[in-house]
């Protein structure tokens, strides 16, 4: 008896609910996110706020093994079920755990272990935030299983809650130990304790069976999880490499200010990954069962496309002049980097989700050519790296570029494909 959602009009019904439930949860969640970021960058001087900024963008790049763990177990919880194995589905989601808890432990001990390395090559006040954000990395990296089988499964209230009590934990908790002035420490505590609370959700709402034994990953997961890889190794490098590479090249002070220009870019990607969260799946269920998804990635770059118009005219007409009130008046010039920072991460929103769509198929053409505009754009901003306009404007070479080879490569497909007569009425 398969456990997938119906293909009927209820059915439909309760995946466009759930879904849009999705959206908004990972819409109020950023909204959240964000809105610690901008007090930080308030209470906090441009040197401290870099520091900050630092541990939150450490956080994306390692926490993006955890969206590697995410995806192998939605994909597969998925079509496990859709076939009928839910027992299967359920001893990958142990078996996925175990390699998440060491993961987890070898990257929190990367961090603590080698916290003044980090310091230094960071140039930050202090290497405690590296130890406390190193306590939290396994709890993040478990909780990460556990949200790919509700993913996998289409029960998309419940992955929003965990959303949503990641961010509410994390801003009130920063909010609260960064006025009673414990800084930049206090802001990593409130990232470590929300993967704890994160942990403990998901836990509660998952319902993973606990009783199956684990087992070693079927081959076919190994080697999705080696496509998944490509991917994720991308999006580190793309999404994260400026700031720490303006970390370590710009002024403390200079490099603050470049931090909340990338907090932009932040809130584009992420609210574009709300849409391919709600893709993935339902792209990987309808190719399993032989249907078409060309119309699924058409409406998610649609939406994809209106996010990020949506935040680059918003940055452009009330950025700078928000940030100066809310930040102070170093930040009030920022509309037109700002602007721009978003309409470059658009298009890389735009890529990250062709690239998925794919993946979601088993296939990840796409995912390498997303890692090589990743890494040409690394190769450029360590070659031009004077001013913020040039950290820019080599993303958006870099961005533009992978998106023309992407529609390139599919009219090429298309052209090759065989053209199949068309089906007149008969006479």
């Amino acid at each position: 008896m398969s456990t997938g959602v119906g293909t009927g009009s209820a059915g439909t019904k309760s995946l466009v609910g759930g879904g849009t439930y999705l959206a908004v949860a990972m819409i109020v969640a950023n909204v959240g996110n964000y809105a610690l970021n901008l007090f930080l960058g308030r209470v906090l001087t441009p040197a401290e706020f870099s520091d900050a900024n630092l541990m939150v963008t450490l956080m994306l790049t390692l926490t993006s093994i955890a969206l590697g763990l995410q995806l192998v177990a939605a994909r597969f919880v998925g079509t496990y079920d859709e076939a009928g194995r839910p027992e299967k589905s359920e001893r990958l989601a142990r078996t996925l755990r175990v390699y998440a808890l060491g993961a987890g432990l070898v990257t929190g001990l990367a961090l603590a272990g080698g916290s003044g390395f980090w310091s230094e090559l960071f140039q930050t006040a202090s290497f405690w935030p590296f130890v406390i954000l190193g306590a939290g990395m396994p709890f993040y990296l478990v909780q990460s299983v556990g949200r790919g089988v509700m993913q996998g499964r289409l029960r998309f209230r419940e992955l929003a809650a965990s959303f949503v009590v990641e961010m509410i934990v994390r801003l009130g908790a920063g909010v609260v130990l960064v006025a009673l002035g414990l800084g930049v420490n206090g802001a990593t505590v409130a990232l470590t304790a929300s993967f704890v609370a994160t942990w403990l959700t998901v836990k509660l709402l998952a319902r993973v069976g606990p009783a199956l034994a684990g087992s070693a990953p079927a081959p076919e997961v190994r080697a999705y999880a080696a496509l998944v890889a490509v991917l994720l190794i991308g999006q580190i490098i793309a999404n994260n490499s400026d700031v720490l590479v303006a970390k370590a090249f710009f002024t403390p002070d200079a490099a603050g200010i470049y931090a909340a220009i990338a907090l932009v870019g932040r809130a584009v990607f992420f609210l574009a990954w709300s849409v391919a969260t709600v893709v993935f799946p339902v792209v990987a269920r309808r190719h399993a069962s032989g249907g078409d998804t060309v119309s699924i990635l058409t409406g998610g770059i649609a939406a994809v496309a209106a996010i990020g118009a949506a935040c680059t005219l918003g940055a452009l007409w009330l950025g700078g002049p928000i940030l100066g009130v809310i930040l102070g008046p170093d930040y009030g010039d920022l509309s037109a980097p700002l602007a721009a920072y978003a309409g470059m991460t658009t298009l890389f929103a735009v890529a990250n989700l062709i690239a998925s769509h794919e993946l979601s198929q088993g296939r990840n053409t796409q995912s390498w050519l997303l890692l090589g505009a990743s890494a040409l754009q690394l190769g450029l901003l360590l070659i031009w790296h004077e001013s913020t306009a040039q950290l820019i404007l080599v993303q958006f070479v870099a961005m533009a570029a992978l998106l023309l080879v992407m529609a390139a490569r599919r009219v090429m497909r298309i052209s090759s494909s065989p053209i199949l007569p068309a089906e007149g009425p008969s006479r």
